[in-house]
């Protein structure tokens, strides 16, 4: 082979590895970056909207079932179809890179932000059907 030709492998060989890497940067750390960046706003405020529709729903679970609460518990069951939308674009997010831990930090921002309690935050998770 002459050198023109070995030059041009070189040169070509230098290009893909180039490319690839510039493909793997964009991919592993750009592109969540653009997402989280994108959807910021909209999560914290799907977490925070979740996160209250899940204390309200727990409070009116302690509440006695009767027909007096039966319209606050349609509205409970509405406000809880918020989380389907958090539900969305948390998987969306994830779908893009970004990491849970991220997301978490996220959440807890928000939640520092309105001030919500961490005893708040728990009581709301709790499964106590168990």
């Amino acid at each position: 082979m002459s050198a023109g030709v070995l030059r041009r492998i070189n040169r070509l060989s230098l290009l893909i590895i180039a490319l690839t890497l510039s493909i793997i940067v964009l991919q592993e750390y750009v592109r969540p970056w653009i997402a989280e960046s994108y959807y910021r706003a909209e999560y914290q405020r799907l977490t925070f909207a979740c996160d209250m529709a899940m204390h309200e729903e727990a409070a009116l679970r302690q509440q006695v079932d009767s027909t007096n609460h039966q319209a606050l518990h349609l509205s409970a069951d509405v406000d809880m179809m918020i989380c389907h939308d958090y539900d969305l674009l948390r998987k969306k997010l994830l779908g893009h890179g970004v990491s849970e831990n991220h997301l978490a930090m996220l959440g807890l921002a928000v939640l520092e932000v309105e001030q919500v309690t961490v005893r708040q935050m728990v009581d709301a998770h709790r499964m106590d059907r168990f």
